[in-house]
């Protein structure tokens, strides 16, 4: 009977013990010793804790205490350390064994090795987290979108947003596409011009090198082809059976070269060079750290030449022209503190300069990078900064960190449910969620100047 116990005990996958009625160790099935590389004299009793993970022991110990105290069943889930140095997951769970008057005779337990079961709920986690996060985020750009446009009526307005958030979900279905590794730059012009193009009359010439765009890159120029569309079949090109437009592109030392050719009409009056489409191109292609656009209305429609760099490692070494720079939008008071804005998405930092600017407070920036940030703050040192948490693939935490030492207030601003590894010395910062409600944005700067207040 003992022998078939033990082939039955070593033969099962998990690892097995049992225990004096104290909790006192006295066997281990052959698959424990396989595994930890250990031997009874060193495991018995209360030895078993040696191959425990020192940061989960002490919590282990009490809780199984607990239930060798007072006969309950357990359960845990904790880390052990095989024979080879390697820690694994384990859910473990111990039943007392009573005899007919109900005491305890000993208790048996096993361990089950959960590692990648573990491992593929932390990445479906992660993975939720990361779409809730997205997904936030691509409402942020919605929002902003809607909060931004003008036209002149209902009409016009309601075009105008179906419009650009058509392009941007053009845009992420090509993303999509490739699982996000980029969008194909001739691809993307075709999608963003096709809805204004009739392809039988051949209006329209796409030339230029295969290019893979990066997932950032391509969301801001399908918004950029999107305009330039949108005025050409107002006023331009493709407003006309007559109308062509031919597009080229080249590729240099990581800068896209991009020419706009609109011809083959002639237009009456210029059209205007203000209005909120012509502000997004400008803040765009600005935002493309050293893009250019130079635009010029002919008789014959728009040329524009639109360059972007690709890869900020690879200097163009052409420096960016001042003219091109949008100035931030101007506060309507003067007795708010300034404001530093970090965001790396355009339309969201549009959105959030307006917003807080139009509440009275001083905007520098924004700035699309950490560096960007930096070099912002070296000459205007802000009272308070509104960070977002993840700026293209950083973590503002330490730029953060240093304002604070700097004295200046914290305000996070996350696609995140909440922000996780924050420093001790950031635990007590406002956090805001994507998209943003007014009064919670506006209510999390006022804290912040309230705490400024306190200090002086």
């Amino acid at each position: 009977m003992e022998a078939a116990f033990h082939t039955m005990a070593n033969s099962i996958p998990q690892l097995a013990w049992m225990a004096e009625p104290d909790g006192s160790i006295f066997w281990y099935n052959q698959r424990w010793y396989d595994y930890t590389g250990t031997r009874l004299e060193e495991m018995k009793g209360w030895g078993w804790k040696a191959v425990h993970h020192p940061d989960h022991v002490d919590r282990v110990v009490e809780k199984i205490t607990h239930a060798f105290t007072t006969g309950e069943p357990w359960e845990d889930l904790f880390p052990l350390r095989s024979h080879t140095g390697e820690y694994r997951w384990f859910l473990s769970r111990a039943l007392p064994i009573r005899d007919e008057s109900g005491a305890i005779q000993r208790w048996f337990g096993t361990n089950t090795d959960v590692t990648e079961q573990k491992k593929s709920e932390e990445r479906q986690t992660l993975l939720m987290r990361e779409i809730d996060h997205r997904a936030k985020n691509a409402l942020a750009v919605a929002q902003a979108v809607v909060s931004l446009t003008k036209a002149d009526n209902v009409e016009a307005y309601k075009a105008s947003v179906e419009g650009r958030i058509a392009s941007l979900a053009r845009a992420h279905s090509l993303l999509a596409a490739s699982r996000w590794d980029g969008a194909d730059l001739k691809r993307l012009i075709s999608d963003e011009i096709a809805p204004y193009d009739d392809r039988t009359l051949r209006r329209v010439t796409l030339s230029g090198p295969s290019i893979i765009l990066e997932p950032s890159t391509a969301q801001s120029l399908a918004l950029i082809v999107h305009e330039l569309s949108t005025n050409a079949a107002k006023y331009g090109a493709l407003s006309s059976p007559d109308g062509r437009l031919d597009v080229t592109w080249e590729l240099k030392q990581g800068e896209i070269q991009l020419l706009w050719q609109e011809s083959g009409i002639e237009l009456l009056a210029l059209p205007s060079q203000s209005g909120f489409g012509t502000t997004l191109l400008d803040r765009l292609i600005r935002e493309f750290a050293e893009g250019e656009l130079h635009r010029e209305w002919t008789r014959e429609g728009l040329k524009a030449k639109i360059f972007i760099r690709t890869n900020r490692d690879h200097p163009s070494g052409r420096k960016p022209d001042p003219s091109l720079i949008q100035p931030a939008a101007e506060s309507h008071s003067t007795n708010l503190p300034s404001v530093l804005i970090v965001e790396d998405e355009v339309l969201t930092a549009m959105d959030l300069e307006f917003r807080i600017a139009e509440a009275g407070y001083r905007v520098i920036g924004p700035a699309g990078t950490v560096e960007e940030a930096r070099e912002l703050v070296e000459s205007d040192m802000p009272k308070i900064a509104l960070l977002d948490g993840n700026v293209g693939g950083v973590k503002s935490f330490d730029l953060a960190m240093g304002l604070r030492v700097a004295g200046v207030e914290i305000v996070f601003c996350t696609g995140y449910e909440e922000l996780e590894n924050l420093p001790d010395g950031l635990g007590d910062c406002a956090v805001v969620s994507k998209p943003f409600r007014d009064e919670v944005l506006l209510d999390a700067l006022r804290q912040a100047r309230e705490k400024l207040e306190e200090i002086q």
